[in-house]
């Protein structure tokens, strides 16, 4: 069998770019193993951004029509893929993030990450973009593909919520994202952490989606409780759909000298202020996921997350503090009490492994064979 993992995001490398980071070495080692013949389909900018891509370059073949603005990558996608596909030989496809899955293109697996786009009508700007990247990444891959990954439970019975089909569930499958992590065995490097207590938030500057406003207030009610002088410091980029509200909220908090922002930062960095840091803020309600909380728990910190996104006890397990983001004083009080009766969680998280849950996709993508076979006759 042939197959093609396609692998894309737009700007730095953050969820997505990560998620591929750690997923296709163990993916690409297995199926090799087992004579699968693997094609990568790379964005140039996944390609450029992504070091396990340059690592398994014998197998990339970079597709600059993965990187066009949404409407030119959707007509090349519904036009050109499938002829393509045949040129290349690939017999099935499976899209890691993102997926455009059309009835004429080769068996189809689409992973499916969160189903944000149900969950707020406005996320993309407005409704009518908002509902036009649901029909295109959601409700097509639903049709059409052959097979469903989500990355977590939770994601899974939010799909089945807004499409409750009993034929739906029966190609749905949850695998879960590994939460072991590489960046602990990186060396020490020195980073502009603070001596005095401080809350790390890693991942997009999305102010809306990540809750950001609801972090600042949460360090806030934690400098006025305890008299600490505790500070806030956030680590990541931005990409070219958030970046008008991320450039506002930095500017609103700029008469805020306790809060810094240290924008994207490498690898090496980031471990260190996962190992520096007091305690790691993940407040977004709609993550399907949430790989900074599985890294947090990696380096044995607690992490302060949003009790409305349940898909964060599945990342976090033991390691999560649930508070409402809403209530700054009472979420401040709740973590101060309970680093005061622990600085570090009791144990380590033991969830999934990497390399597990390449071992999942492997079976999922093998299961394609029957259907390939079906359509040959």
């Amino acid at each position: 069998m042939s197959v093609a993992l396609i692998a894309h995001y737009l700007g730095p490398r953050l969820g997505i770019g990560q998620y591929l980071e750690r997923l296709l070495p163990p993916l690409v080692a297995e199926l090799t193993q087992r004579e699968v013949e693997v094609t990568i389909l790379a964005s140039p900018n996944a390609a450029a951004k992504t070091p396990a891509l340059a690592k398994l370059q014998d197998v990339v073949q970079v597709l600059p029509p993965l990187d066009y603005s949404p409407g030119k990558r959707y007509a090349w996608v519904a036009t050109s893929f499938a002829n393509y596909c045949r040129r290349e030989k690939i017999e099935a496809v499976v899209w890691l993030s993102n997926p455009i899955v059309l009835p004429w293109h080769p068996p189809t697996i689409a992973v499916i990450h969160d189903v944000n786009e149900w969950k707020a009508a406005n996320k993309y700007g407005d409704r009518i973009k908002t509902w036009l990247r649901a029909a295109i990444y959601l409700d097509t891959s639903l049709h059409f593909a052959q097979q469903i990954i989500v990355i977590s439970e939770a994601t899974k019975q939010e799909l089945l919520h807004f499409r409750p089909d009993p034929q739906l569930k029966l190609k749905v499958k949850a695998i879960a994202n590994g939460n072991d992590s590489q960046l602990i065995d990186l060396s020490p490097v020195s980073i502009p952490a603070p001596t005095s207590p401080f809350l790390l938030s890693v991942g997009r500057i999305d102010p809306v989606a990540k809750r950001l406003p609801e972090a600042v207030a949460l360090v806030s009610a934690l400098r006025e409780i305890s008299g600490e002088p505790w500070e806030l410091h956030l680590v990541g980029g931005m990409n070219a759909s958030t970046q008008a509200s991320g450039e506002a909220f930095l500017k609103s908090i700029e008469n805020q000298p306790w809060v810094h922002y240290h924008g994207y930062v490498g690898d090496r960095a980031l471990a260190q202020w996962y190992r520096q840091a007091t305690a790691v803020v993940f407040l977004s309600e709609n993550e399907g996921f949430g790989l900074p909380i599985a890294e947090a728990v990696s380096f044995g910190r607690w992490i302060v997350v949003n009790q409305i996104n349940q898909a964060s006890l599945e990342a976090g397990g033991a390691a999560v503090i649930s508070v409402a983001a809403t209530n700054p004083q009472k979420a401040a009080a709740t973590l101060l009490k309970q680093l005061q009766k622990s600085p570090f969680p009791p144990t380590k998280a033991s969830g999934q492994q990497w390399h597990k849950t390449a071992s999942a996709y492997v079976a999922e993508i093998c299961s394609l064979t029957k259907i390939i076979k079906n359509r040959q006759f």
